[in-house]
């Protein structure tokens, strides 16, 4: 499954034998694994921007795993394509993410000059599965010219117009899981064939929730039901799913600690990867949003999202800008793993994972 590489060394060429990419990656500091981790956010929406001179810095010295762009970071075409070009020439396989989902949410959008992606509800109920795999592929060939490889998106929430944060934008394919599956599918081939991953969101559901994750945990509790799960199920069970985002979502019926699922075993391990059969990647949403920056300090959200399972921490690094957090988040895994709040196999694992992620992005 896995590319296989071989270090090649004087050693080698004398007999020794050589060692497999995932024992050498296993042996790599802590630090740097650390580092693959961290999808970091900035600010500056130009190359000329202190902000992008830091990323590209990070990126240069092997700090950061992947760059996320939010809406301030995206103001001109010229502008975000110049920043990951910068980034690119420092690090050419790392992330550079940003939410190019269509409607209300296409940070690449048709002000710049890219083309208008319809709003998902719009989508399912306008055109065919096949009808969207095109203009889906036609978005992807942008996205990717545009300097980008990971999108955060697809939704496969569901579709409830009482809903503010879903519904009230269309973001949902409706209320069917085998329908929201179906073109949410369509939509994660489009950009797999050209080499972008996808992030499908929000797990377990935020579809009928009755708040907003920016500003505060949405307790789901009473809202939700196991058929949200149907899309997710399809899309893992049609090989679909290879990178997961849990929402900053509380249901105290499926973790009765009342722990967001952003840092829930019970939901994320038992429920997702168990449960589910889930093999894949999983990313938080960002850590820097109000639900977890109000709640909790910067090293307890870090070390409870790789605890609960997360393979790629997203921190906006917007809220309080810190040149330095890619420093101190290796330096609290470090200090987690010495002492035992969390192990290295653990992140072997998210090692692991990474590698099959960005494998099967190109």
């Amino acid at each position: 499954m896995h590319r296989r590489r071989f270090l090649k060394s004087a050693a080698a060429a004398s007999l020794l034998p050589v060692m497999p990419a995932a024992m050498a990656k296993s042996a790599q500091p802590l630090r740097a694994k650390a580092a693959r981790m961290l999808m970091l956010g900035f600010i500056g929406d130009n190359p000329d921007t202190d902000g992008a001179r830091q990323i590209a810095d990070h990126l240069a010295n092997d700090r950061i795993g992947g760059v996320l762009f939010l809406r301030h970071n995206v103001r001109s075409r010229s502008g975000v394509e110049g920043l990951t070009a910068q980034f690119r020439e420092q690090a050419p396989d790392a992330w550079m993410a940003v939410d190019q989902e269509g409607g209300a949410v296409q940070r690449l959008s048709g002000d710049l000059g890219y083309s208008a992606i319809p709003r998902a509800h719009i989508v399912s109920q306008e055109k065919t599965v096949a009808e969207a795999r095109d203009l889906y592929a036609a978005a992807a060939s942008e996205f990717r010219a545009a300097g980008f490889n990971l999108n955060l998106a697809p939704v496969a929430d569901v579709q409830d117009e009482e809903n503010g944060v879903i519904g009230r934008w269309g973001r949902g394919y409706g209320s069917d899981g085998a329908r929201i599956a179906a073109y949410a599918a369509a939509f994660i081939e489009a950009f797999e064939n050209v080499g972008a991953a996808c992030a499908i969101k929000h797990f377990p559901g935020h579809g009928r929730s009755s708040g907003d994750s920016h500003h505060g945990f949405v307790d789901i509790t009473e809202t939700w039901s196991y058929s949200e799960l149907d899309p997710f199920r399809r899309l893992i069970e049609a090989d679909r799913a290879h990178l997961i985002m849990g929402g900053h979502l509380t249901h105290t019926d499926l973790d009765p600690a009342g722990d967001p699922v952003t840092f829930s075993r019970p939901i994320l391990e038992e429920l997702l990867r168990q449960r589910l059969s889930y093999g894949g990647a999983l990313i938080t949403d960002d850590l820097d949003m109000g639900a977890i920056r109000e709640n909790y300090d910067q090293r307890e959200a870090v070390i409870r999202s790789i605890r609960a399972g997360n393979d790629i921490i997203m921190m906006s690094n917007s809220a309080a800008p810190d040149p330095e957090l890619p420093q101190r988040f290796a330096g609290w895994v470090e200090e987690a793993v010495a002492s035992s709040e969390l192990t290295e196999a653990r992140i072997d694992a998210s090692m692991a994972r990474l590698d099959a992620l960005a494998e099967r992005a190109g």
